[in-house]
Parts: C-alpha cells; structure tokens; sequence
C-alpha cells in the first residue's frame, strides 16, 4: 500500500471507528511506522486535545 492510500483509509477509519484508529495510529507510533501514521487527524486530534486543556486550566 502506499502512503497515498494508507492516508485515505485511516482518514476513513477515523471517522467510521475512532476507537479503533486511535488504537491503530497508537501502534503505529509504538512499531515508529511514522509514514503509515494519519498525521492529519492525529494533528487535528492533538490541537484540540491542547485547547481543551488551556480551557480546564482557565476554568480552575
């Protein structure tokens, strides 16, 4: 598979079964196979997970 096809079926993954790509993308970054990894949502993933952390520290 190439990394083309690799981006579109993981980018479909995530939004069929998130569950299952985050323990995907997980392994991928476990095996370092960093050119199989959905970079795109898992960048999305992290922005929002460090925006809704700034928030909870805000609101204490």
């Amino acid at each position: 598979m190439t990394i083309a096809e690799n981006i579109g079926t993981d980018a479909k993954l995530y939004d069929l079964d998130y569950n299952l790509w985050l323990e995907k993308t997980i392994g991928q970054l476990r095996d370092r196979a960093f050119t199989e990894i959905d970079l795109e949502n898992l960048l999305e993933e992290l922005e929002a997970m460090g925006r809704s952390e700034k928030r909870a520290v805000y609101r204490d």
